[in-house]
């Protein structure tokens, strides 16, 4: 309770004191649909005319759209006496630079002419589940797999369905094929799901949705914001009388949580709720669902009513007055409804975005085909197909302006201009590393926190708190809670001991091997590091001004690497000094212009907050694979601890001070700055959420991925210059960190092994040099492991940052500390201790459910523990004056005079 009072407090604030600002502006464009058709579906008889097909089988695989069975009415009209027709051909459309064309020779039909099934893309091939024909509904299940050298299509036979279903709707999330309603005997409420890489294949029966048993539903599997889950709505239940009950309710089915959720009933983008079936769904963008078009309920109960009557009345003259009716409104049909609906996961709202220029096609699938959708074929009227095949593409056209490229352009070449005037002080290591310890305390403290507030926090915290709540919260606060650790633990060791790299630290109190051991392990872990750092603003960058992810990456990494080399740690932390100027100061700009386009009381607002569960914080939940608070306060705990006392890039700031007394001052400056920053970063995901949720026609499938959603909210409503200052803050936060990362990198590959191999050139300009090219060609490793990431894709960055910290860097902080606490542990010890802590690792991700928030804290406890048993093992004692808080207060050689004496 304490906790939503605290959250509210935070949030009414903020609105009641930002409304002087006055009303912001849109200067972005949304998006919109554009369409476009394919080569139309063949005749089913060579020569013949095409009709199209209601009810096929659609899908892609191995980058072809196949297509296969259906049915059409090839005589008269169906309420002419016309028969239905079922299809067993199979047809394979393929794309070659641009164009599209159908393959000749296909020699596979189906084992029985069939339309009406559920059709899946899977990687291992179109999934085909049920159907039915003229004599039966079946429970068959089948793959249709394309075979590129042979040019054909292969079938491959799965386990039947418990029961026999047709117009059932499913999806797949992983490798789990999910089926929903569906009618055979009767209209059934049946939940099945099938795991495609189990061993033995079964069908599962699961929990039904809370509501009406339904078919001609329709599906999508998209995010929730956290993860992707199993979204139905609307259907019809055909009942006795012969009149259908039709639906708008909806439901989300969490595959984590192994239970349903009822959402907003589909709606029309006004708030006015409609029944939809038949219709078709795919997923677009990061969280929306787009629906294009279906069949509304009253003419299908009309003709429904017509049937009725017919097969009760006796009456001649009726029934002819009945089908004279029924006749003029099916030769009348104008077609199904048009709308293009959007219904946003996170939000749980809907937007209209316009109509369908064509006809729209009902009992088909959506089949999404690389970035397209795909509605092939379908039935346009009752009783009438059509063989065109249409491809929608979302697409958004860039709008950033040029008073914006003025500002990023302005800003940039500010960072460059610095390195450069600060290159001039840059006459040795000692300068290129340690800044000769000129750096002012303050300005230290704010480049450790500008190091540790990167791009991942400036965009994936307010995502993930838009996507879920606070109880994140305490994550970034548990480095207040470390601090002093920090302080009165390990920095005396790097201070003291004179050292320019903390694995020199591990040299002095194990050996050399444990010290190479550790420099590679960070070296590892930076390189990845730079990667994700890179990428991050590069996807912003990418949505905001439509410039290509690849070159936004070479671009920004280039720039990095130019003034880092130039200006070394000193022109790093006065650029991260003004980053972190510009990285506080635009977040609380834009959080003033979010609560003034909201536009509600502060009462209002906070009713939304808590009836949408996002004032969230504590969750005192004893599980431990999730965010409970036990999890984040522990597991922040560990990762502090791992990060800012083994970590070469916070511990470098410690060593550019003066002394000790002021380096200690810079990590309780950074650490308390974590509080006010991580306020405004949870308030603005907890903004984005409110703002969406009143106006949904502002957030469009533009937004690929849910770490985007921050600067596609920057760039599309707020001003021109404004927007550009807080794309240059995305920079910032993204440059604080690589520039970080690269200098730390050159100063562990220069110290702990240039130096190892060429003492004579301690101080020299050759060592120097080398540092610089280090620099360089660190940049353009992590510029490179960005590119790569780029192409492969990315699930949420904010949990991929955290687990490569977690799970390999736990190890390294665990040998650190123990070596401080023990005097027992000895370096063959550390080193096998080590090697233990990394199977740990493995074992605890890959064989448990474990929360990745955890894994800094199995890391550290399972170095510790395993080294310090190990060590038992080994008869390896060494002098540790100075090396152990039990003997920290006594004298010791410094690390150079150490090596001049050995």
């Amino acid at each position: 309770m304490k906790s939503s009072v605290y959250i509210s407090c935070i949030l009414v604030f903020l609105f009641c004191g930002i409304n002087v600002l006055g009303q912001s502006f849109s200067n972005g464009n949304l998006g919109s649909f554009a369409y476009g058709t394919l080569p139309e579906l063949p005749a089913e008889n060579e020569g013949g005319p095409s009709l199209g097909q209601a009810g096929m089988f659609a899908g892609v695989h191995e980058d072809v759209l196949i297509l296969a069975g259906g049915a059409n009415f090839p005589g008269t009209a169906p309420w002419k006496g016309g028969t239905k027709y079922y299809s067993q051909k199979v047809h394979v459309l393929e794309k070659s630079n641009g164009t599209y064309r159908w393959v000749k020779g296909i020699n596979l039909q189906l084992a029985t002419p069939v339309a009406y099934g559920t059709s899946i893309s899977t990687p291992e091939g179109l999934l085909c589940i049920g159907g039915q024909n003229q004599d039966s509904v079946f429970k068959e299940v089948f793959l249709l797999k394309w075979n590129s050298e042979s040019r054909q299509v292969e079938l491959q036979f799965l386990p039947d369905l418990p029961l026999a279903l047709c117009n059932a709707a499913g999806g797949l999330i992983g490798n789990r094929v999910f089926l929903a309603g569906g009618e055979g005997k009767e209209v059934s409420n049946a939940f099945l799901s099938l795991d495609l890489e189990e061993e033995k294949l079964i069908w599962e029966q699961l929990t039904s949705w809370p509501g009406e048993a339904r078919s001609h539903a329709m599906a999508a599997v998209q995010s929730n914001g956290e993860y992707e889950c199993f979204y139905f709505f609307g259907g019809r239940n055909k009942k006795g009388n012969g009149i259908s009950d039709l639906y708008s309710n909806a439901f989300c089915y969490d595959p984590i949580r192994a239970e349903w959720k009822k959402i907003s009933p589909l709606q029309d983008g006004n708030g006015q709720v409609l029944s939809f079936s038949a219709g078709t769904a795919a997923a677009q963008g990061a969280g929306h669902i787009v629906f294009y078009g279906g069949v509304k309920g009253e003419t299908f109960n009309q003709l429904e009513h017509y049937a009725a009557i017919l097969k009760s009345a006796t009456d001649s003259l009726t029934i002819s007055q009945i089908i004279e009716q029924r006749d003029s409104v099916l030769e009348n049909h104008s077609g199904f409804d048009q709308s293009v609906l959007l219904y946003h996961t996170v939000t749980d709202s809907w937007q209209n975005m316009g109509e369908l220029p064509f006809k729209t096609p009902v009992t088909t699938t959506a089949v999404k085909w690389g970035t397209d959708v795909i509605l092939p074929s379908g039935e346009i009227a009752p009783g009438i197909r059509t063989p065109e095949i249409h491809k929608v593409a979302f697409e958004k056209e860039a709008a950033f302006g040029w008073i914006n490229y003025t500002v990023l352009g302005i800003y940039l070449a500010a960072l460059v201009l610095m390195g450069i005037l600060i290159s001039g002080k840059q006459h040795s290591t000692d300068d290129f590393f340690k800044a000769g310890g000129r750096v002012p305390w303050w300005a230290a403290g704010i480049s450790i926190f500008g190091t540790q507030l990167s791009a991942i926090t400036f965009m994936a915290i307010p995502a993930k708190t838009f996507s879920t709540d606070w109880t994140l919260f305490f994550l970034l606060m548990t480095i207040i809670m470390v601090a002093p650790v920090i302080i009165y633990i390990f920095l005396p060791f790097f201070r003291r001991l004179n050292i320019t790299t903390a694995y020199e630290y591990l040299e002095l109190r194990y050996n050399r091997m444990v010290r190479l051991v550790g420099s590679l392990i960070y070296i590892g872990l930076q390189l990845g590091r730079l990667g994700i750092v890179l990428l991050l603003p590069s996807l912003a960058l990418s949505v905001v001004t439509g410039i290509d992810v690849s070159l936004c990456i070479l671009i920004m990494g280039l720039l990095s690497v130019l003034y880092t080399v130039l200006g070394g740690i000193e022109a790093v932390i006065w650029t991260d000094v003004i980053q972190v100027v510009v990285l506080l100061g635009g977040a609380m700009v834009c959080l003033a212009f979010i609560f003034v386009e909201i536009n509600e009381s502060p009462g209002d607002l906070w009713a939304m907050i808590q009836d949408n569960n996002k004032t969230k914080i504590f969750d005192m939940d004893f599980d431990f694979t999730g965010t409970s608070f036990w999890v984040v306060l522990i597991g922040g705990i560990a990762s502090n601890i791992v990060q800012y006392g083994s970590d070469q890039t916070v511990i470098q700031r410690y060593l550019t001070t003066k002394d000790e007394k002021t380096a200690a001052n810079g990590i309780a400056t950074g650490a308390l700055m974590a509080l006010p920053s991580a306020l405004i970063f949870f308030s603005i995901g907890t903004a984005l959420y409110l703002f969406y949720k009143l106006h949904p026609a502002e957030l469009s499938p533009a937004v690929q991925n849910a770490d985007s959603i921050f600067p596609f909210y920057i760039v599309t409503q707020l001003p021109q210059g404004i927007s550009g200052l807080l794309i240059a803050a995305v920079f910032a936060a993204a440059m604080s960190s690589l520039d970080s990362s690269m200098n730390s990198v050159a100063t562990v590959v220069t110290t702990d092994f240039y130096k190892q191999l060429f003492p004579k050139d301690n101080q020299g300009k050759n060592t120097l040099g080398f540092a610089r090219w280090v620099t360089v060609i660190v940049g353009v490793f992590g510029t490179g492991f960005a590119l790569i990431m780029a192409s492969l894709g990315l699930p949420s960055l904010w949990d991929q940052f955290n687990m490569i910290i977690g799970l390999f860097a736990g190890g390294l902080g665990g040998i650190f500390l123990i070596g401080m606490l023990s005097k027992k542990v000895n370096g063959k010890g550390a080193l096998l201790g080590l090697l233990l802590s990394a199977v740990v690792q493995v074992t605890v991700k890959y064989s448990s459910d474990l929360s990745i928030h955890l894994y800094a804290l199995t890391g550290l406890i399972s170095a510790m523990l395993c080294s310090y048993l190990c060590s038992y093992l080994f008869d390896d004692q060494k002098d540790l004056t100075g090396l152990t808080i039990h003997t920290l207060g006594k004298e010791k050689l410094s690390h150079k005079e150490e090596l001049e004496k050995v």
